[in-house]
């Protein structure tokens, strides 16, 4: 395997893993948190998890911004094939490269945008409000990391597209949509 293959699977994997396991986490610290509270009605002293919200907002952004950036792997962001079908395939081809070159912008500015997030976060040295001995930025880290995952995925696909025969172009868009939804990493 090259280089880029390597990168790709272990850009997938963090991507996967982090997303299913913030939101498995997520989900059984709030279940534990409803329990506790229930139980705390009956008898007060026991009293509830403060933290436990707060974490389990955290793990729910995590698995959110890392599942987008999976989601542009494979494809399954919201695409319109049906009117680049109907395009002439040079007009297409630009069309495709046109969004993608604007997405991999927007990306690389909110990836820049979230890393001066977390440097004032740092700078400004905010902690979190149920944790206190732990900063915010921490918590904040998987901003800039999911939308730097993700903005190497859109360039990564100006670089197919560019290579790709304009003839190509629509029907490879709509072949990759259909595998991606139906092949496993």
């Amino acid at each position: 395997m090259n280089f880029f293959q390597v990168l790709d699977k272990v850009i997938v994997g963090i991507n996967k893993n982090v997303a299913v396991f913030g939101l498995l986490a997520g989900i059984v610290i709030t279940a534990i948190n409803v329990c506790v509270r229930y139980i705390a009605g009956f008898y007060p002293e026991i009293g509830s998890l403060t933290w436990a919200e707060e974490v389990a907002r955290y793990c729910f952004l995590w698995s959110a911004f890392f599942g987008a950036a999976y989601g542009f792997r494979k494809g399954v962001h919201i695409a319109v094939t049906m009117l680049i079908e109907k395009f002439p395939p040079v007009v297409a081809k630009t069309c495709v490269l046109l969004t993608h070159v604007l997405n991999s912008v927007f990306l690389g500015f909110m990836f820049y945008a979230s890393l001066m997030v977390c440097y004032l976060n740092y700078e400004i040295g905010y902690m979190s409000e149920a944790l206190h001995n732990v900063p915010l930025w921490v918590f904040l880290l998987c901003l800039p990391i999911a939308f730097l995952g993700a903005t190497y995925r859109s360039l990564e696909k100006i670089y197919e597209v560019s290579l790709m025969s304009a003839d190509k172009v629509a029907k490879s868009a709509e072949e990759e949509m259909i595998h991606d939804s139906v092949v496993k990493d």
